[in-house]
């Protein structure tokens, strides 16, 4: 495992994770022993905005219902779960975090989903999938970690059927200075791979995808973009701190330091 691998590994393990994903459910009035879906989804969306903005982009993507989906950076699994529980689609899941597969195998059982979707420890990078297997890949506030998006492209172009859908969301790199550490995926600048939004549209097209669409506004008309009140939100998977990150992130979007993405693209037929 390489250095930036590794250090983007130690900054997602919790070690005891499954027992504050218990405490969190059980201080929000869940039985933890009997999640449901809808109740893993107040925690188990770890990107801004939580299972509201997930449920936007499935939306502006229009997956298909049935689809077979890679979630590209799965995390703990809330975005696989409302795939294969409220779509029907057949869901892969990949995240360089082991704990964060393991949990979200557990998970995934826990609410009679473990035949719906299969999980596998891997980088987004380095796809261990065959060729033009999947309708679509999602991936979510994952590329900010990614240092080499070129072959990150490229590998989700190489794993789509021709006309598969691409979708990512993405905080791209400001006109306004470097944003405000701590972050959601980095306390410091040595894990954040940030590129202009022009930056990311260009490699994208370098790829070899097509029809090519920053939804980013259209996203931001939609309701919700936000935790709803009484939701726990994602420090349980994220770390206590995730609130003072999570603001930093709001206030660096404010003042023009980092740009919302929630790019659309297509393989070619």
């Amino acid at each position: 495992m390489g250095r930036e691998t590794a250090s983007v590994v130690d900054h997602y393990t919790r070690n005891n994770l499954m027992d504050r994903i218990r405490s969190a459910l059980s201080a929000a009035g869940h039985d933890p022993d009997k999640p449901t879906i809808e109740t893993l989804s107040e925690l188990d969306h770890l990107h801004g905005g939580g299972f509201a903005t997930t449920e936007v982009q499935v939306e502006l993507a229009e997956i298909p219902r049935g689809s077979h989906v890679l979630d590209a950076g799965c995390g703990i699994g809330g975005p696989s779960r409302y795939l294969a529980g409220a779509h029907g689609c057949q869901v892969e899941g990949i995240d360089l975090t082991p704990e964060y597969v393991d949990i979200a195998g557990q998970l995934n059982d826990k609410v009679g989903l473990g035949e719906s979707i299969s999980l596998t420890v891997g980088s987004v990078t380095e796809l261990p999938y065959e060729d033009e297997r999947f309708d679509v890949v999602l991936c979510q506030n994952v590329t900010m970690n990614v240092e080499d998006k070129k072959t990150m492209f490229r590998e989700a172009l190489r794993v789509l059927k021709p006309g598969g859908a691409y979708t990512f969301s993405h905080l791209a790199e400001g006109p306004n200075g470097s944003p405000i550490y701590p972050l959601p995926w980095a306390r410091t600048p040595e894990t954040s791979f940030l590129e202009t939004p022009e930056t990311i549209l260009q490699t994208l097209a370098a790829a070899g995808f097509t029809g090519i669409e920053d939804r980013a506004s259209q996203a931001r008309s939609k309701p919700g973009g936000g935790p709803q009140p009484g939701t726990i939100g994602a420090a349980p998977a994220m770390g206590d701190d995730m609130p003072m990150r999570t603001g930093n992130s709001a206030k660096s979007i404010q003042e023009g330091r980092l740009v919302s993405m929630m790019v659309v693209a297509t393989r070619p037929m």
